[in-house]
């Protein structure tokens, strides 16, 4: 039985130079050692071992049976140093912020969310993982996220037990279905109480931007009237309300251009009705003290303006949208 090996990573990078070399002068010059020094570093690995690593004539070095079976795992060795001191470098140089970004909010927002904290803490780097609120939370909960970006409604049970800051506001638009365009083309806002009718094309509840709609209208008093089935993106949302499967509900940013002539803002009791976005944070990857810095960069955040609470009633079409 062998005991207490001497073997260090050296004596392994010398093996390696010298299967990948062939001769021990040139593994010596790429490890930048004399060759005797080489020589005996193998030397003493193999008499640790018990084994010859290499069987050696006057003109060539090749592996013995044990060397080739040993090789593999030496290489191995010596990746995952390599790995472990590459990690320990980039953690000098960088801390790693974990974010959660519901795709109703986008990469677009969440960098102007976080522009002062990057400029106040070169260190850090932010890390975008986007994902379904449902998603988020429970990535939150395993302590794999330290903030998350997204629409919430602060009475749900998805939300985690974390702090919160409330961080943008846009409005929410009525996109009706293309055969009854013109049922609405004299409108240049709708309230709650005139689309109760219409059906609805929703993307899945796990977003955030489902949740928000139907409390929107069980707050006015009003059912949600689905349609069956639910489109992938708000892309479709608007593609299949030019085909009249359903009418849409979405943020002023997620309405595409060419629905924008016929597309209107939706009020409640005559303000405009708006989608809230928040930021939920639980220091989970990075130390707590950097996480606060963090925080406090996000309630200072200055975000343009997409909607305010003002009344709407004599205002045009879309002046308290943009």
């Amino acid at each position: 039985m062998l005991w207490g090996y001497a073997m260090n990573l050296q004596q392994l990078r010398y093996v390696r130079a010298l299967v990948q070399e062939g001769s021990f002068v040139a593994a010596a010059s790429s490890c930048s050692v004399t060759q005797p020094t080489l020589s005996n570093g193998i030397a003493q690995l193999e008499a640790d071992l018990g084994h010859r690593i290499f069987r050696r004539t006057t003109r060539s070095v090749a592996l013995t049976a044990f060397g080739e079976r040993i090789l593999p795992s030496i290489l191995e060795a010596l990746s995952a140093f390599e790995r472990v001191r590459e990690l320990a470098k980039q953690s000098e140089k960088l801390l790693h912020v974990r974010i959660g970004i519901s795709p109703c909010v986008g990469a677009s927002l969440a960098e102007t969310v976080f522009e002062a904290a990057k400029n106040q803490l070169p260190d850090i780097e932010v890390i975008y993982s986007e994902s379904n609120l449902l998603d988020l939370c429970e990535q939150m909960r395993r302590a794999h996220l330290d903030i998350i970006l997204a629409p919430l409604d602060l009475r749900s049970s998805v939300v985690p037990d974390a702090m919160l800051h409330h961080i943008h506001s846009e409005p929410l638009v009525f996109i009706p279905r293309k055969d009854r365009r013109s049922t609405w083309s004299l409108a240049r806002r709708v309230s709650v109480g005139e689309i109760a009718q219409e059906q609805f094309v929703l993307v899945p509840n796990a977003c955030g931007l489902a949740q928000v709609t139907k409390r929107l209208f069980d707050d006015n008093g009003y059912g949600l009237n689905r349609y069956l089935g639910e489109a992938s993106s708000y892309t479709a949302v608007t593609e299949w309300a030019d085909l009249g499967l359903g009418s849409g509900i979405l943020p002023l940013s997620k309405v595409p251009e060419a629905a924008r002539g016929y597309a209107m803002p939706i009020v409640e009791k005559g303000e405009p009705a708006l989608i809230e976005y928040y930021a939920v944070g639980k220091p989970s990857t990075i130390p707590a003290a950097v996480f606060n810095q963090i925080w406090e960069t996000l309630q200072e955040a200055k975000l343009p303006s997409m909607g305010s609470r003002r009344t709407a009633a004599t205002a045009p079409a879309y002046d308290w949208c943009l």
